[in-house]
Order: C-alpha cells, then sequence, then structure tokens
C-alpha cells in the first residue's frame, strides 16, 4: 500500500507543469493574433525647418551656433565654477577664437570671471581681452574695465593706466574714461616735471584729452596740464607741510597762501577755488561760476 501511495504523489507534480507550459503557449498565440504585424516602415511627414535666410539671426549675438553653445555654457558653468580653475578661460578663449568682434563676453569674462582676487586668472582674462582690444577698436569699454580691474585686483598704477590709455584714445569715449586715465598717468608724473619722457608722456595725456571730449572745463584743465600736474603736488604738500607746522588742517587755500606754503598762478587762482576740509584735510579744485555765463 505504501508504494503505490509514493507512485500517485509523485505523478500530480508532472501534470500540473505539463498544464501550466501549455496555458503559456496558448496565450502567447492568442497575444500574437491580436497585436499588429512587426514592421520597420516609418510614416513620411513633412518637418517644418527654418529658412537659411532666417539664421543669422536666430542666435544669442554670435556668427555660429557653436560659439552660441560656448556662451550658453560658460554662463551656466559660472556657477559650479571654483574661481580658480583656469579651464573656464577655454570658453572664452574658443569664443573669441570663433567671432572675436563680440564685444559683450569680453565685458562679462572682465567683470564677472575674476574672483578672490586671483592674479593668475585676470592675467589670463587680460590676455584673451587683448584680442578684443584688437578686433574691436571702436570699443572703450574693454580696455578701460580691464584697467580698473587690474587696479582694483593689483592696487599697480601702471598696468591700470596701460589699459586706460589705450581706451582715452578711442573716439567717443565718455569724459570720465580721460578724467580717470589722467588720475592714474599722474601718479607717475613726479612734480616739478624733469625728465623729457615725463614732459613728453603729460603732453600726450593733455592732447588725448583735449581732442576727445566737448566738455569745456575739462579743456581748460587739459590745456593747463602741466601746470596743473605742479599744482596738484604744491597743494598736496602744502595742506600736509601746514598740519605739521600749526598741528590743525587749513580751513581754506587762503590758510596755505598767507603761511606761504603755496604760491599758485593767477589765471588758476581766476578759474578755480580750492575747496579743503579742515577734519581731514582732504581737498578737491572746483571751477568758478563767473556773472554772465
Amino acid at each position: 500500500m505504501k508504494k503505490n501511495q509514493n507512485v500517485i504523489t509523485i505523478a500530480i507534480p508532472s501534470v500540473s507543469i505539463l498544464t501550466l507550459l501549455m496555458l503559456v503557449v496558448f496565450f502567447q498565440w492568442k497575444h500574437d493574433a491580436l497585436s499588429p504585424p512587426f514592421t520597420t516602415r516609418v510614416k513620411a511627414t513633412t518637418r517644418n525647418l527654418i529658412k537659411e535666410t532666417t539664421l543669422p539671426y536666430v542666435t544669442f549675438g554670435f556668427k555660429n551656433f557653436i560659439t552660441d553653445l560656448y556662451w550658453i555654457r560658460a554662463v551656466q558653468d559660472l556657477i559650479s565654477w571654483d574661481g580658480k580653475d583656469l579651464y573656464y578661460l577655454n570658453y572664452f578663449r574658443n569664443m573669441s577664437a570663433l567671432d572675436p568682434s563680440f564685444e559683450y563676453p569680453y565685458l562679462f569674462d572682465i567683470l564677472v570671471v575674476p574672483q578672490n582676487k586671483n592674479i593668475d586668472v585676470l592675467n589670463a582674462v587680460g590676455e584673451i581681452s587683448d584680442r578684443g582690444i584688437q578686433a574691436i577698436p571702436t570699443s572703450w569699454k574693454i580696455p578701460f574695465y580691464l584697467g580698473t580691474q587690474y587696479y582694483l585686483f593689483t592696487r599697480k598704477y601702471e598696468p591700470a593706466e596701460h589699459y586706460l590709455g589705450v581706451a582715452a584714445k578711442v573716439k567717443g569715449a565718455p569724459e570720465g574714461v580721460y578724467l580717470l586715465y589722467a588720475t592714474y598717468a599722474a601718479k607717475k608724473v613726479p612734480s616739478p616735471i624733469h625728465s623729457e619722457e615725463d614732459r613728453r608722456m603729460v603732453q600726450e595725456l593733455v592732447k588725448v584729452i583735449y581732442n576727445n571730449t566737448d566738455n569745456e572745463t575739462i579743456k581748460k584743465i587739459a590745456l593747463k596740464g602741466l601746470q596743473e600736474a605742479a599744482i596738484t603736488q604744491m597743494i598736496e604738500k602744502g595742506v600736509f607741510a601746514y598740519k605739521v607746522k600749526y598741528k590743525k588742517y587749513p580751513t581754506s587755500l587762503n590758510d596755505l597762501i598767507n603761511a606761504h606754503l603755496v604760491s599758485l598762478p593767477e589765471a588758476f587762482l581766476e578759474n578755480f577755488s580750492v575747496k579743503i576740509n579742515p577734519l581731514n584735510g582732504r581737498w578737491q579744485v572746483l571751477e568758478k561760476v563767473h556773472e554772465g555765463m
């Protein structure tokens, strides 16, 4: 009796597996019968492409699509850039190589990219910006902003004066460009002026300022450029000497004149006045407003 029971228990699982396989085959056949036949054919369709005459205007300002992609990636990657790795500057190198005459990327590169006063990055920016200065000689912004960045980062007048000088030679640059250039250039000019090189530099500066401004006050100062350099030094030293001698700052230009610490030309005194802050000794030259003008 036990032997027959064993045979029965072995036969039951075999029947279940066979039944399951048959069901799988049946459902697969049913699925295939209901499914649409397989085909590799693609339905023909019409694409609406941009006309070739419109393509040059569908950009972010560049001449070609690759440069547009570099520009988009440069803006996106600025967020994740650590401010040190010079790889990021390759975006602007490539853009300047593909389209050197588009001004905005140079300005973005100059004003946004230098971070944490990293001089290596700033120098790399300067190399790229030089391409823009050559490619866009009518742009005063590229050399002007680069010059001011160099001073803010390095506190050195030489590179700042160089680039501001380039900006000052661009016709149509704002008056502030010339005035700032004059300020930087004057830092290198001793008073009184001794060498011929110093004289030549100041004379060239006066010529650039005079030929590129319509402001009459600036022209007056420019025409007296050599004299103004000496006057500036004289007032500066006079204020300092007055403080040393009298233990206080002067209240007016007359204090310096009466103390025989300055001697200013009559032409200067007729057209300009000097305002002195008695609290800190800071002073500024102001144009006099004559009656009837």
